[in-house]
């Protein structure tokens, strides 16, 4: 594989999370999970993406769209060390998700969906369904990204941004994250049926969003905001990759021809 930086994207089930481990394993790849860092051993914030995918749970538990949308941003903030580090000595980089990506799908549906206005007392009943030493963890690291430890307001703040036009949302997200686009995207293309079927057999269960009106609003997005990156950014390469009845071995070596193309000549769309 050639040295380059290269996005997997798609509705959750389509094994974005095991492909890449199998090409780390096999291919020496570097590896980014940009919401579950820790689920490879060599990130440095391991520790503390851990403590935030236990509060991303809680906030799953107790069914507010703030909270699960201020830990998301917790969790992207992480993405930067984390692919320098992946990327150390020359390495390609396989990211799962991307923070300049997948944001553009997922937050103006977030924002879109039916919400309180106000937490009640739910943000208490979600600090305390985390462990007390992640939550401390999660409480220093929000401080530390929004200089309070509102997690209400920092979640309705980034679901505002849900609401800003694609370009906007696009730098304000450089600007938080402070990462630039990768050399490709990869859309993992998977029917919404067989992905929730994958997501129910998860040993951890759903998440608050995996359901069935919610992965095909999700697929719909990515082909909208594919397009516009394609049309906006000629550099991107995106390129579209129908998984639906390949094994993880069959999927990993389509990712892996995609990255060698794209490492000897540009992708098409």
């Amino acid at each position: 594989m050639g040295e380059v930086r290269v996005a997997l994207v798609g509705i959750d089930g389509t094994g974005k999370t095991t492909v890449l481990r199998r090409l780390r394993e096999r291919d020496g790849v570097g590896v980014v999970h940009a919401v579950r860092g820790h689920e490879n051993p060599d990130n440095p914030g391991a520790g503390l993406s851990a403590a935030l995918t236990g509060a991303s749970l809680a906030a799953d538990e107790v069914g507010r769209v703030q909270l699960k949308v201020c830990v998301l941003y917790l969790q992207l903030c992480l993405f930067g060390p984390a692919e320098e580090h992946a990327g150390a000595g020359g390495r390609t980089v396989l990211t799962d998700r991307h923070p300049l990506v997948d944001p553009l799908v997922y937050l103006p549906l977030f924002a879109r969906a039916r919400r309180e206005a106000e937490p009640g007392t739910d943000v208490d009943a979600w600090w305390r369904k985390q462990d007390p030493g992640a939550a401390r963890a999660v409480r220093d690291w929000l401080r530390t990204r929004t200089g309070d430890t509102d997690a209400w307001a920092a979640g309705t703040e980034v679901l505002r941004w849900g609401t800003l036009p694609p370009d906007a949302l696009s730098k304000t997200l450089a600007r938080h994250f402070g990462v630039s686009l990768p050399d490709g995207v990869l859309l993992l293309d998977l029917p919404v049926s067989e992905a929730l079927r994958r997501t129910g057999e998860r040993p951890r269960g759903g998440e608050l969003h995996e359901t069935g009106s919610f992965l095909a609003a999700t697929r719909e997005r990515y082909d909208t905001v594919l397009e516009h990156l394609s049309r906006t950014r000629p550099h991107l390469a995106v390129r579209r990759l129908p998984c639906s009845g390949l094994s993880v071995d069959e999927v990993a070596a389509e990712v892996r021809d995609a990255v060698t193309a794209l490492s000897t000549q540009p992708m098409s769309p």
